[in-house]
């Protein structure tokens, strides 16, 4: 910041004044290039003083072509001011009248030039800006503001960060310029910020609504440069990167002081946030040339998760997919950065309790901590909860000990989580944390132990599938939004097997998820099957492949399906007459070779030979495909043995949606009516 000129060029017009004020009545006329004071400067100053013989006082006119204040970012051109000029009791001068300027709303400027001090005061409307000068303190102007529009101090904000744009909001208090000749320069402000706004072009900060207590203190001793700031909010909006704060109408401190050195990149020695309990934070930072954190060192105590989610943590869980996460307990963490590298990390929980409303996933009594190092020095740390639900699906109770060292957190041993009358035991689980351009890495070992799929269906909300699931995954691993299983899950159902391999899921708690998956199924016994599912009885084995599998937000978009009869099963092949009217429902499909519906009627089941259904799915169409070709159609049951049946679909390219609705309907349990 440029220190302002002596404040004696400040009395330069007073001293001209007084020094030739004549005897009798006469004009006085006094011209200016310029005057300089501790906060402004005058260009082509022009006085013209009037003092009628006899008269107790007179009449100054003065006119500016160009006025500048930096420290308000104020500009005026073409003043004219014209005042009744008095003497005062202790021998000085005053005069007060009306001033205007091009462009501007009239004011009212008064002016006291006193042996102990000089006065200014400016005023329009509501607004006031009054400036004091002592002769006892000779380098300090002192300037007391009312009401003013925060945009008129853009310059002298703009001098302690210049990337600061303030967009709204009023000002008052008190700011005292300190210039010296010798020694350092200094502004300290006293200011109440009122319905703020303000941002950034790179939008890393913006405030809304803010109401503060601000008190800056600001000094230049060659060419180091200190700021110390402290807020006391009381409301308002405030977004910085992802941390989003709706503040509280109670006071909210905050602290920071922020120092330079030459040319060297700032430094934050200390800084703190106070929010009662629920939010206490102190740290130090270093900053590089572009205002990066480069050095951190932060303590945070977050004493009421339930009020915090709202206040301070929505800006942190709404792009991570959590947007009405429900919080309770309390939480601590310790964070050190050097050279823009995680270094250590420690997370402490009490007691916390998370619910996603979406009912994804639930855990309550958290308790424990997690230690994280860069360093080769292992830390050891252990996390608990006391129960949860992933999906609907409860989980007993759980721990896990974890070790670190060399940038990874790792699980120590296998942890059992009872679940669905059977187990899961995780059986690895690493975790890293960005570094570079590489995001977050996560993996994690598990296997699946008996778990009852009765239970599964019935929490998931599926027609009553019978039998087990059980599979391990090796390895799933968690990169850059991005979740890819290695081996596979089995599930042992209805007296087969269904098999999922290649699953990717991106997104996985996040806006529209999606997943990709091959899945293979073997030897489903298809009469508990058709009956679980609502279907009429088929009898027989059933298998299949669902290949290229990709669903988004949980509805699929495309795969390759094709279902049928196991050509090797040697038992009974039955469709009853119920199962041909609902195959006849899912395929739009029409009964051939002769048999009428009076003649079907009579028969509650019928042989076949083969049975089969494809469907290709692109764009939001099935193309249709069964185990053989009818002409234009294509054949869904070849029949076997008298009476003989066929099915067959005259469509070959179905709207999906209206696919789904076939087979709803197919499964009401609804019993067909044959006429």
């Amino acid at each position: 910041m440029r220190r302002p000129a002596t404040l004696g060029k400040m009395l330069l017009i007073g001293l001209l004044v007084l020094a030739t004020l004549p005897a009798q009545g006469r004009v006085l006329r006094a011209q200016v290039e310029s005057v300089r004071t501790g906060v402004g400067s005058l260009q082509g100053v022009d006085v013209v003083l009037a003092w009628p013989d006899g008269a107790s006082s007179g009449t100054l006119e003065m006119r500016v072509a160009k006025l500048e204040m930096p420290l308000l970012s104020h500009r005026s051109r073409d003043l004219a001011w014209r005042c009744p000029l008095q003497r005062t009791d202790d021998g000085g001068w005053s005069c007060s009248g009306a001033l205007q300027a091009t462009g501007a709303a009239p004011g009212r400027l008064s002016l006291a030039i006193l042996p102990t001090s000089t006065r200014a005061q400016f005023e329009v409307g509501k607004q006031l800006i009054s400036y004091e000068s002592s002769a006892a303190s000779p380098d300090l102007s002192r300037i007391r503001l009312e009401a003013i529009p925060v945009a008129w101090l853009q310059a002298y904000l703009a001098s302690l960060w210049a990337d600061g744009q303030w967009t709204q909001g009023s000002v008052a208090g008190r700011l005292d310029v300190i210039a010296p000749q010798a020694g350092p320069f200094q502004v300290q402000a006293r200011l109440e910020l009122d319905d703020i706004g303000l941002e950034t072009p790179d939008g890393w900060l913006a405030a809304a609504g803010l109401s503060t207590g601000l008190e800056i203190d600001y000094s230049e001793r060659g060419a180091d440069t200190r700021v110390q700031a402290e807020l006391n909010t009381r409301g308002g909006e405030l977004l910085a990167q992802g941390l989003y704060a709706q503040l509280p109408a109670s006071p909210v401190q905050v602290r920071v002081t922020a120092e330079q050195r030459g040319a060297r990149p700032w430094t934050l020695p200390a800084f703190s946030w106070r929010d009662g309990q629920v939010l206490q934070a102190q740290g130090s930072a270093e900053l590089d040339a572009s205002s990066e954190v480069t050095a951190l060192a932060l303590d945070l105590s977050l004493g009421d998760l339930a009020v915090a989610r709202d206040r301070y943590l929505s800006g942190f869980l709404a792009p991570a997919g959590f947007a009405d996460l429900v919080l309770s307990g309390q939480t601590k963490a310790r964070l050190s950065l050097r050279e823009g590298r995680l270094q250590a990390m420690a997370v402490d929980v009490d007691q916390v309790t998370a619910v996603d409303p979406r009912q994804r996933f639930i855990l309550a009594g958290l308790d424990g901590s997690l230690r994280w190092t860069a360093g080769t020095t292992p830390v050891a740390s252990r996390l608990a909860w006391q129960s949860g639900a992933l999906y609907g699906i409860g989980l007993g109770p759980a721990q896990f000990d974890f070790n670190s060292a060399d940038g990874e957190l790792a699980l120590v041993k296998p942890s059992r989580i009872s679940a669905l009358e059977g187990s899961v035991s995780l059986d690895d689980l690493r975790w890293q944390p960005p570094l570079g351009e590489v995001g977050t890495r996560f993996q994690l070992g598990a296997t699946l132990d008996a778990l009852d799929l009765g239970s599964l269906s019935q929490r998931l909300g599926w027609p009553p599938f019978t039998g087990s699931i059980a599979g391990r995954i090796p390895a799933a691993r968690y990169q850059d939004g991005l979740l890819t299983l290695d081996g596979g899950l089995a599930m042992q159902v209805f007296g087969g097997s269904v098999a999922l391999s290649e699953l990717v899921m991106e997104r996985p708690f996040g806006i529209a998820p999606t997943l990709s998956a091959d899945i293979a199924i073997q030897d489903i016994d298809m009469e508990p099957m058709t009956a679980a599912f609502g279907f009429g009885t088929i009898t027989g084995r059933l298998d299949g492949r669902i290949a290229g599998l990709r669903m988004v937000d949980w509805s699929p978009v495309a795969f390759d399906a094709r279902l049928q009869t196991d050509p090797a099963w040697k038992g009974r092949r039955r469709i009853s007459q119920r199962a041909v009217e609902d195959i006849s429902k899912v395929g739009g499909a029409g009964l051939v070779a002769g048999l009428q519906t009076q003649v079907l009627k009579l028969f509650d089941d019928f042989g076949y030979a083969r049975i089969g259904l494809a469907c290709r799915l692109r764009d939001n169409v099935c193309a249709m495909d069964g185990v053989g070709s009818a002409g234009d159609g294509y054949t869904i049951v070849e029949g076997s043995g008298l009476p003989r049946i066929q099915v067959v679909g005259f469509r070959r390219r179905v709207d999906w949606p209206t696919l789904v609705a076939r087979l709803v309907a197919a499964t009401e349990g609804q019993s067909p009516v044959i006429q």
